[in-house]
């Protein structure tokens, strides 16, 4: 049985965001392409109250950020399904995603959907496992899509040490 799991924020995790806000599109646009050759954005670490130092600190589901141990400890691993952007700013890094499979089961997902039908936000998520297969990352080809990570990687999180990363399993493999 196999578990996919989306990034979650934790109680208290320190927060790495874009200094510009007209950066933040392209985060959302993320949707599996190559940002080879593009500037990297300056990122600003927020300073509000007392916030827990992070591995993966957080912007957002959709667009992972690693600082230092990360790399370290999850480069090799991530090398197939993604690429590693050091960004300005702040010593992290974007782990923009390329792996893109087509494995939502529409039919079983809970949806809503804007008006035209396009996907507005997905309330409970059932994937097609043989798409999936043995894929450790992933993403799904809509805009804004979150990094979905399976069982596997996140015990190598675990295993590596890292501090202050949160996953939320999302779906079960015979759910």
């Amino acid at each position: 049985m196999t578990t996919i799991h989306q990034f979650a924020v934790s109680e208290g995790q320190e927060w790495v965001l874009p200094v510009d806000d007209d950066t933040y599109e392209v985060f959302f646009s993320l949707d599996g392409r190559s940002l080879e050759g593009r500037e990297p954005p300056v990122m600003r670490h927020i300073e509000e109250g007392e916030r827990l130092y992070s591995d993966f600190p957080w912007l957002g589901g959709h667009a992972p950020l690693l600082r230092q141990p990360a790399v370290d400890a999850l480069a090799a691993t991530l090398r197939p399904y993604g690429e590693l952007i050091p960004l300005r700013g702040e010593k992290v890094w974007l782990l923009n995603v390329t792996n893109v499979i087509d494995a939502l089961d529409e039919a079983r997902s809970q949806i809503v959907r804007f008006d035209d039908g396009d996907i507005l936000a997905i309330e409970r998520y059932a994937f097609d496992a043989a798409k999936i297969g043995t894929a450790e990352v992933f993403k799904l080809p809509m805009r804004a899509s979150p990094v979905f990570v399976n069982d596997v990687f996140v015990e190598r999180v675990g295993k590596a040490g890292l501090r202050n990363v949160s996953f939320e399993p999302v779906w079960r493999s015979g759910d």
